[in-house]
């Protein structure tokens, strides 16, 4: 019995740990296992039937079913009767027998005129999609969305990959970096639009969706690399693990949306809003998201080191266990944001907002927090060695545990806050720091509350 809780609890574990469009994937292949293995059932019933229960039933059926009726001794002398019924049970079972193989037969050639139809309707999409009108453009995009979400899985992922070579045809190149070291350089030549040209809005949107991506091959991945994509309407779009590296997205709404596991390194998302986005496990390394709305995001185990998030909106985000080291985040809102064990070692936290944040045991080494509002925050164990707290307010704030050792906490507000058993705080510190009596310092120290306040 225990081993078999530890494999349900095993195969809970693997469920929980796949994404969305994995577990999606994975219930449509059951549904088609299924299927496939019912239609194999019902065809080894019927040739059973056919070839086993039909001939019996013809030969030994009068015998079972009108047995009291029959005279056994009259049947003896009725040779005549027994060759007839002898011969009308074998032609009865080759009727039969016929009728299943035109049965079979029926069946494939169903099978044959629906990929042809569906090969029929993929010609006729290509051809719309080379259109020089953009009507027709979009009339052979949805035609191709709905092959993704109806025709059979290589079908589907083939009509994907048209759909995603189209928009890399169709939407410019992001701009490059300016290169520092060489004066003049900038971006290329011409101004880049401020949304997606309508066919290749229709394309992303069609890419994008829950459907599509439920029937595409996982081997065939999303891929938007370096593309320009300002203002680009993904709301509740599935981009788990899709390659946005380097994109540029600046505007876009990406609201709801799943980014699982996505690729984000150096991805410009200027002013995007990502409202209860899911960016777990995503990568955005040197990422700029400055003035993006992530209000509610997941952003658990996100790699954020080196990006930019300054002024972000990041109030009620889930960050727990993210790496935000070297992150600029001055002035971005966290309020009541979890920050769980986030690694924020350099990070740039000058004039945030963290007030209730939850930083239990988040590694705040060497961060820079001047200015910054903690008011009421958790940072219950806490690493906070040689961080910079000058004029931060930690009103009410949980210092359980919490080590400061080498902190700047000058002008820093410490009232109502309990530091009796806050780690490496020393005296230089609480003189430095505004304190009154309501500041409860470790026992260790004797010096007088209320210096500086």
């Amino acid at each position: 019995m225990r081993w078999l809780l530890r494999w349900h609890k095993q195969r809970k574990a693997a469920w929980q740990a796949m994404t969305k469009l994995e577990q999606r994937r994975r219930r449509v292949r059951r549904k088609n296992r299924a299927r496939r293995f019912g239609m194999i059932t019902l065809f080894i019933a019927g040739a059973l039937a056919l070839l086993v229960g039909l001939p019996w039933l013809v030969w030994r059926g009068p015998y079972v079913f009108d047995a009291k009726y029959i005279d056994r001794k009259a049947l003896a002398s009725g040779s005549a009767a027994l060759v007839t019924g002898l011969r009308t049970a074998v032609v009865a079972f080759t009727a039969a027998l016929g009728a299943g193989i035109a049965l079979l037969y029926t069946a494939r050639t169903y099978r044959l005129t629906h990929r042809g139809q569906i090969t029929d309707r993929f010609t006729k999409a290509l051809e719309r999609l080379g259109s020089p009108e953009i009507y027709v453009r979009i009339g052979g995009i949805l035609a191709l969305e709905q092959i993704v979400q109806d025709a059979p899985e290589q079908a589907a992922t083939d009509a994907a990959r048209v759909l995603g070579h189209f928009i890399r045809h169709r939407a410019p190149r992001a701009a490059p970096w300016p290169d520092t070291n060489t004066p003049g350089t900038g971006p290329g030549p011409g101004p880049l639009p401020e949304e997606p040209a309508a066919d290749v809005q229709a394309a992303l949107t069609a890419l994008t969706q829950t459907q599509s991506r439920t029937h595409v091959d996982p081997r065939e991945p999303l891929n938007l690399h370096g593309l320009h994509l300002a203002g680009a309407n993904l709301n509740q779009a599935d981009l788990t693990q899709a390659n946005l590296s380097g994109a540029t997205l600046t505007g876009a709404n990406l609201y709801e949306a799943t980014l699982t596991g996505a690729s984000l390194d150096e991805a410009m998302l200027l002013n995007a809003s990502l409202y209860a986005a899911t960016l777990t496990g995503a990568d955005l390394y040197t990422a700029t998201l400055t003035g993006a709305d992530l209000r509610a995001a997941t952003l658990t185990g996100a790699d954020l080191r080196a990006a930019t998030l300054i002024g972000a909106n990041l109030r009620a985000a889930t960050l727990t266990d993210a790496n935000l080291s070297t992150a600029e985040m001055t002035g971005a809102n966290l309020q009541a944001a979890t920050l769980t064990r986030a690694k924020l070692e350099l990070a740039t936290l000058t004039g945030a907002d963290l007030h209730a944040a939850t930083l239990t045991r988040a590694d705040l080494t060497e961060a820079n927090l001047h200015g910054a509002t903690l008011t009421g925050a958790d940072l219950h164990a806490a690493t906070l060695n040689w961080a910079n707290l000058r004029g931060a307010t930690l009103t009410r704030a949980d210092l359980t545990g919490a080590d400061l050792h080498g902190a700047t906490l000058t002008d820093a507000r410490l009232l109502h806050t309990d530091l009796s058993t806050s780690r490496s705080f020393t005296a230089g510190q609480a003189t430095s720091a505004i304190t009154d009596q309501s500041t409860i310092m470790p026992s260790h120290l004797y010096v007088s509350v209320g210096s500086g306040a």
